[in-house]
């Protein structure tokens, strides 16, 4: 007799990505690291600022897809958390301009900066699985941001490490207080859709990408730490 599964979704989604989370985490401890080059850190305050400029714009996006499936019953549940989630993410972009700020870099140039390759690739892969697969894939997405968001300890190390004034990190500081929340929100929203095998399997195959692009991402951020030239005696 085949043995049935009893994981929730959730918890099938962890264990069939821990290498992924893993290799994201590695990067992670690297930019940890090279905290200590402030450039570095203001580098990574700028890539969550494009990502906090689409957060919005892709929940209405689930929301308007999902509409045009009425008749899925993951749809309704969906609809309803994004509905939940919009106005919570609402003015992080400018929280994140306030703090780049802060930290000397003036927002007309982070608002006009291109981004990279692997950046679009990140949140250019959910515009075209919620429109063109199914909106289901963007909670792929958010089980790997959002669920897996700073700590306080670990935003006060990036402070101590990096040199720079803390009121440059509000924007970091505020998700590692609140994210909490919003962590166990999406864990419960994903446990609780009725998926059929095909929406686990995108949902799945998204959040995959999303850990692979945002190990890019990092490594893109840890390229701005300079260059130890090693000298010959």
């Amino acid at each position: 007799m085949e043995k049935k599964n009893t994981l929730t979704h959730y918890q099938r989604l962890n264990t069939n990505l821990l290498l992924m989370k893993m290799r994201a985490g590695a990067v992670n401890s690297t930019f940890t690291q090279l905290a200590c080059y402030p450039d570095v850190c203001i580098e990574q305050a700028i890539v969550n600022y494009k990502i906090s400029t689409t957060s919005t714009e892709l929940m209405k996006e689930v929301i308007r897809c999902a509409k045009l499936r009425p008749e899925d019953p993951i749809s309704k549940p969906l609809i309803a958390y994004m509905e939940q989630h919009i106005p919570e993410e609402l003015n992080h972009d400018e929280w994140c301009l306030q703090d780049l700020e802060v930290l000397g870099v003036p927002r007309v140039s982070v608002i006009n900066k291109i981004p990279s390759t692997n950046l679009a690739a990140l949140i250019g892969s959910q515009y075209y699985w919620i429109r063109h697969a199914d909106p289901i894939a963007f909670m792929g997405y958010l089980a790997c941001l959002e669920v897996n968001h700073p700590t306080v300890e670990y935003v006060e190390t990036l402070i101590e490490t990096s040199g720079l004034p803390a009121a440059g990190f509000n924007s970091l500081m505020h998700h590692a207080k609140v994210d909490s929340h919003h962590k166990q929100d999406i864990i419960d929203t994903i446990n609780a859709l009725p998926l059929t095998q095909e929406q686990y399997k995108l949902m799945e195959l998204s959040a995959f990408q999303t850990y692979r692009y945002v190990a890019l991402v990092m490594e893109d951020v840890c390229r701005v730490a300079p260059v130890q030239q090693k000298t010959s005696t």
